[in-house]
Parts: C-alpha cells; structure tokens; sequence
C-alpha cells in the first residue's frame, strides 16, 4: 500500500452551498453535503493521477472554524463514494483541527473555544445557546465578529482550523 501526503495550498476544495427549497418556503443549507462531494471528487482525481487501483483510506481534516457536522459530512462521503469505483471501498476518515488565532497587534494565541460564547451569544441570545450562525457558511467573517480577548484589537489572523482540506491518501496501485 501507498500513501500520498498533499500540500493543504493545493487542495483548497471548492464549496458550494446547495440550498433546496421546501413547499413551505424554509431554505435548507446542505454544504456538507456539497463539500463532501468535493472530497470524493478530489480523492478519485488524485488517486487516478497517482495510478491508484483502489483508494484504502481518506485523511480529511476538518477545521473547527466550519462548524461542520461531522456526522453529515461523514455520511454524505460514504453514500457519495459509490459513484466512483476508485474510493467505493475506501474509509474516509475525519479529524477536527483545532482553530488557532493570533493576535497582530499584541501576539496574543488562542482558541476558538475562548471566544464561542460570544459568538453564540451575538446570534443566539445567550452565550450558553447553540445555534446555526454565518461563521458556520463562511468562516472568514470570524474577522468581523471577534476580537483579540487579551487587548481587543480586531487585527488578528487564523492560523490553523479555518478549511476543509485531504491531508493524506492511502491507496493501491
């Protein structure tokens, strides 16, 4: 058996937001769903550019900053897989990355976990509340509704957890 380690710069997956429309007008985002196929999709390319018989294992790693479901995701991967015959039998596995800030204006580092209350307290009330929110769509809006909890500044970057990426491939040729 072989192992494939891939760059995370070369396998930014591309999103989409599937929306269905039920007769009663509520939308339902389905992105893990979408970014599921995403992750099939790349995994049958890179095997068949590898000269891959039989993809064994899918390394994905999930950052904490989607919010993704993991068992939705997880679930959409193994129904999708059966459409490509490459991975039909491979296990996909998935491991959260923990996000990471850190501060440009005074160097502080923390976790996501430091500033998930506010988050859940400015869309769902009460800091103790989950709920759906728009970081959960698009991560990068963490930037407009944080802020450095050591000095307050807004200037920060994320440095780990923010996308979905295939870390590694093991496969047959």
């Amino acid at each position: 058996m072989l192992s494939v380690s891939l760059p995370t710069c070369i396998l930014e997956l591309n999103i989409y937001f599937l929306w269905y429309e039920v007769y009663v007008g509520v939308m339902f985002v389905l992105h893990e769903w979408s970014i599921a196929e995403s992750i099939v999709v790349s995994s049958a390319k890179i095997a068949a550019e590898q000269g891959a018989s039989k993809v064994v294992k899918v390394y994905v790693k999930v950052g904490e900053l989607s919010q993704l479901e993991l068992e939705i995701l997880k679930s959409a991967a193994n129904e999708l897989k059966r459409e490509y015959d490459v991975v039909r039998d491979a296990e996909f596995v998935f491991e959260v990355e923990e996000a990471r800030f850190k501060c440009l204006n005074c160097g502080y580092s923390w976790g996501f976990s430091e500033v998930k209350r506010k988050i859940n307290e400015i869309f769902c009330g009460s800091p103790d509340r989950e709920c759906d929110n728009p970081i959960h769509y698009v991560p990068d809006l963490v930037n407009s509704f944080i802020r450095c909890p050591k000095c307050g500044s807004p200037d920060f970057e994320v440095v780990t957890g923010r996308g979905v990426y295939i870390a590694k491939i093991d496969f047959v040729k």
